[in-house]
């Protein structure tokens, strides 16, 4: 006979046996919730630490593999390797000053390491320097590309007074970025150059895998390098319009791209950093002439937006939009007439200076961990006039 049956006789016969019976039936539900219920605290624990199991799986896939060094291509390589090793059997008995630069540990002076110099040829051919030496200091690496004057050298020059180790390209201020390098190492820190045609899609990628498989590490990568030049429309032509896009943009794209993994490698406290120099007058304010450019660098500012979320947590991406830091070396810019014009109509009463510029471009790769996706104006004011 079924339980409760027997249950519900006894019952009947016994009015105290009833009690004890209902007390029991009551202990046993209650004994059947408290299991169910450990059962399920016991079962949503278990989801739970699989779940942070994986996730702390997933995010080690992602270090190893921003960790680990890209695969370099083939024939590139080969191609590297023949033309290092013609340069090497070309080279003359006394080279001329190379692009990398050493400490002297016994004087605590800096000087040139020599090298083969570029061909005139094919510049984008000649052998990338040994960049290894950067990374033997320990100090943050920076790459800046038009490093060798004017704002970018200015932009060089903050980063060596922060302890920067840096390596500046250039296109063709070769000379100038022999000095700039050789005095940058009065602060204590090593400095390289390197030959880059930022105008050459095919020469910026090879350019760009150069130094990816070089560089034993990088912290900040500064796109500074551009063209600036007015395009009245009755003068535009394609080819123009391709300058512009190709150096102010496709080729900081490229270059962000191919050194990604060495960024998100960085060991600075806020990850890795990427600043490129855009232009207020690109974000709503065009001056008339000057569409080819005003396009190229409204790109730009669309490839820090862009690139800020698809490089974090590890590497953030930011722009400096300066208005006037340096004025033009030709052009109707130079003349002192035209730039009265343009300072009355900057609330401050004065252009800007590179090295103003730089302070915020340091800051930004340096300092400013919890800023990502930004365009700092840097114009006096002359955005709200």
């Amino acid at each position: 006979m079924p339980l409760h049956l027997l249950a519900q006789a006894a019952s009947q016969s016994d009015p105290r046996t009833a009690q004890v019976n209902s007390a029991l039936w009551l202990f046993v539900a209650f004994l059947a919730f408290v299991v169910g219920a450990m059962l399920t605290l016991l079962a949503v624990i278990s989801w739970r630490r699989i779940r942070r199991i994986r996730r702390m799986r997933e995010a080690a896939a992602v270090r190893a593999a921003a960790a680990a060094p890209p695969s370099p291509d083939p024939w590139q390589e080969s191609a590297r390797r023949l033309a290092a090793s013609a340069a090497d059997a070309d080279a003359p008995a006394e080279p001329d000053l190379g692009s990398a630069q050493t400490a002297s540990a016994d004087t605590g002076r800096h000087r040139l390491r020599r090298g083969s110099s570029t061909p005139a040829n094919d510049p984008s051919a000649a052998p990338i320097a040994d960049l290894e030496a950067l990374g033997s200091t320990g100090h943050p690496i920076v790459m800046i590309t038009g490093g060798a004057r004017r704002v970018g050298r200015a932009i060089a020059e903050s980063f060596a007074v922060a302890g920067c180790d840096v390596l500046l390209t250039f296109n063709s201020s070769r000379e100038e970025a022999e000095i700039a390098a050789a005095e940058l190492q009065a602060h204590g820190v090593l400095a390289a150059i390197t030959h880059a045609d930022f105008d050459d899609d095919a020469a910026a990628d090879l350019f760009a895998r150069r130094i990816a498989s070089s560089l034993p590490r990088l912290d900040a990568l500064i796109h500074n390098a551009s063209i600036y030049s007015p395009s009245p429309l009755d003068e535009l032509d394609a080819g123009t319009i391709l300058r512009n896009y190709r150096v102010n943009a496709m080729s900081p794209l490229l270059l962000t791209a191919r050194l990604s993994r060495l960024l998100a490698n960085s060991g600075l406290a806020g990850g890795g950093s990427v600043v490129a120099m855009c232009d207020m007058h690109a974000m709503g304010r065009p001056r008339k002439d000057f569409a080819a450019y005003a396009m190229s660098k409204a790109a730009l500012i669309e490839m820090v937006r862009s690139l800020a979320r698809d490089m974090a947590p590890l590497v953030r991406v930011n722009g400096v939009a300066p208005g006037v830091v340096a004025w033009p070396d030709q052009g109707y810019e130079s003349d002192e007439s035209e730039q009265a014009k343009y300072i009355r109509r900057i609330p401050l009463g004065r252009s800007g200076t590179p090295e103003e510029a730089a302070d915020v471009v340091r800051w930004l790769a340096l300092e400013a961990s919890y800023i990502t996706g930004e365009v700092i104006r840097i114009d006096g004011g002359r955005w709200l006039t």
